[in-house]
């Protein structure tokens, strides 16, 4: 017997979201490419929304430098540093470039924060 209210409606957008640009290095990364290395570099603020603030900051700060992976950024509580919380959408945009905004953000993706 079929469902009286009809399928369920499909999606809007995308089905399937992009891997963020860390995750496609891991799995392109070969045994003759040299070794990367992550810097921690503990930050201590009081409040996920002032970290998340700071992060935005200090990672658009650092943004020039070829290693930087502003896309990549995460803040987690000192004692579950296990649990992160992206920094930037990280959304590919057609025309290749990243969405900027923060996390979670409402409306369209652009590449760089509205003024």
């Amino acid at each position: 017997m079929s469902d009286p209210a009809g399928p369920p409606p499909l999606p809007v957008g995308p089905v399937f979201a992009p891997l963020p640009r860390a995750a496609v290095a891991a799995f392109t990364r070969t045994d003759a490419s040299p070794p990367r290395y992550v810097i921690h570099l503990p930050v201590l603020v009081g409040g996920l929304d002032a970290a998340l603030g700071l992060a935005r900051t200090l990672a658009r700060s650092l943004a020039t430098r070829p290693e930087v992976d502003v896309a990549g950024a995460t803040v987690s509580e000192e004692d579950t540093q296990h649990v992160r919380h992206w920094v930037f959408c990280d959304w590919i945009m057609p025309d290749r470039r990243r969405c900027y905004l923060p996390a979670g953000h409402s409306g369209p993706c652009g590449p760089e924060e509205p003024p």
